[in-house]
């Protein structure tokens, strides 16, 4: 609780900073560059809905909800946000379409394609707060994908973290999932999720090399900065997030942590 507390009070210390820094950009006629942050869930629970609910008001609020699919250029003021989600868990996703399809908020699920229609083999803890029962079946990810705000992505194969796997397994998980993807949407997949965001250059290099069009992380930094950016951050949330870590959370002011997190693995 206490760690909880502090990221909160940095992250907002830099929204006021940025806040104030804009405004100084504002007063001499400069403009304030737009942003964009990628926000991703794993699980929402029946008695959570509210809370979800209640967050994608304040998404609709804060910034402008984009497709992860030909994200537009940043227009110079504007916040934008986007909705994912990993592991696609069957009971999540019928919980949260629902409230998104009501805001018309689009979202991407990103799949581990080697666990559709079972349980997920890397949770042993049925009772843990990651746990999200089942996950989508084909016949469901083709259902939901004729939903014209619904896009899927790959979340790889087996949900192993590629850098513990040798090069041909982790170039399996990396090429093989499109492929399936493609054959059950019967259309190009061209977003892919690290698992527990570990990767290396060479898994971007594969990525590239599979025709993917951008990959996605979990370090918290601002998205779709360049046209060519191909490694995109994301934002962890949870609809147990506080009301303001949420709202700093879409407001970007948690991307201190990737300094943190860069300093850690570069001690």
């Amino acid at each position: 609780m206490t760690r909880r507390i502090i990221k909160l009070v940095i992250s907002a210390a830099l929204w006021a900073c940025s806040e104030i820094w804009q405004a100084f950009r504002r007063f001499f006629g400069r403009p304030v560059p737009g942003t964009c942050v990628v926000l991703y869930y794993h699980v929402v629970r029946p008695e959570e809905r509210e809370r979800f609910a209640r967050q994608m008001d304040i998404l609709l609020a804060l910034a402008q909800p984009i497709s992860i699919e030909n994200p537009p250029e940043l227009t110079p003021g504007v916040n934008y946000a986007v909705v994912t989600f990993d592991d696609g868990f069957r009971e999540t996703i019928e919980i949260v379409l629902p409230e998104l399809k009501r805001r018309n908020i689009p979202i991407t699920v990103f799949l581990p394609t080697g666990c559709l229609g079972a349980e997920p083999p890397w949770i042993s803890d049925r009772s843990s707060h990651h746990y999200g029962g089942g996950i989508l079946a084909e016949d469901e990810i083709r259902k939901i994908d004729a939903e014209p705000l619904v896009s899927f992505g790959s979340h790889c194969v087996t949900h192993r973290s590629l850098p513990t796997l040798s090069d041909d397994e982790a170039r399996d998980e990396i090429f093989r999932p499109k492929t399936d993807l493609e054959k059950i949407l019967g259309h190009e997949v061209e977003s892919l999720s690290f698992p527990h965001g570990a990767f290396k250059q060479r898994h971007v290099d594969w990525a590239r090399e599979a025709g993917y069009r951008r990959v996605y992380s979990i370090e918290p930094l601002p998205a779709f900065l360049c046209s060519d950016e191909f490694v995109a951050g994301r934002f962890r949330v949870d609809s147990t997030d506080w009301r303001m870590e949420f709202q700093l959370k879409v407001l970007g002011s948690y991307r201190w942590l990737s300094l943190l997190k860069r300093g850690r693995l570069n001690a």
